[in-house]
């Protein structure tokens, strides 16, 4: 069985759907994660969570409905089960960003790609020009310098212990 264990639930607050929205309109309901997406495209089934987190079936497509406010805890529970990077979990707002802010989304995507062909490069020449345009990018936005690779969900290896099943001789 896995070792994450599932999002606390203290009792203090009601479920998500019995609190009070505050708004007296009858608004649609927005999206604000996409766990189910995310939960699917990583092979995993609501019967697999339910079974690791000892909660019934239901519980669980409660849990991660978009419309579920989702505490933070109950996030990074979600974020060990499935290892995505958080941010993977949550509806990117729908409010434009500010130019600046918007250019150093665009030189961090960016800066990751130059940094992942860096490390799958093995041509030389491939390799200077790659470590130039590193360069290059560094004299515009410094802080840059420790931006890692993209993460690879595709080549992701299943760390986890297998689960054996023995069936009983007497069965």
């Amino acid at each position: 069985m896995s070792t994450v264990s599932p999002p606390p639930r203290d009792g203090k607050s009601p479920p998500v759907e019995l609190q009070e929205t505050g708004s007296p309109t009858s608004e649609i309901p927005k999206a604000l994660n996409c766990i189910a997406k995310v939960r699917q495209r990583q092979g995993m089934t609501l019967r697999t969570v339910a079974r690791r987190w000892n909660l019934d079936v239901p519980d669980v497509r409660r849990m991660e409905h978009p419309t579920n406010d989702i505490r933070i805890s109950e996030l990074h529970a979600w974020q060990r089960l499935l290892e995505v990077p958080l941010h993977e979990l949550l509806v990117d707002s729908e409010l434009p960003l500010s130019p600046p802010i918007y250019q150093r989304a665009q030189f961090l995507r960016l800066m990751k790609t130059v940094v992942t062909l860096r490390d799958k490069s093995s041509d030389a020449e491939v390799s200077y020009l790659i470590e130039r345009l590193l360069q290059q990018i560094l004299e515009i936005m410094p802080e840059l310098k420790d931006v890692g690779p993209w993460h690879e969900t595709e080549e992701r290896v299943d760390r986890r212990s297998p689960v054996v099943y023995e069936i009983p001789e007497s069965y």
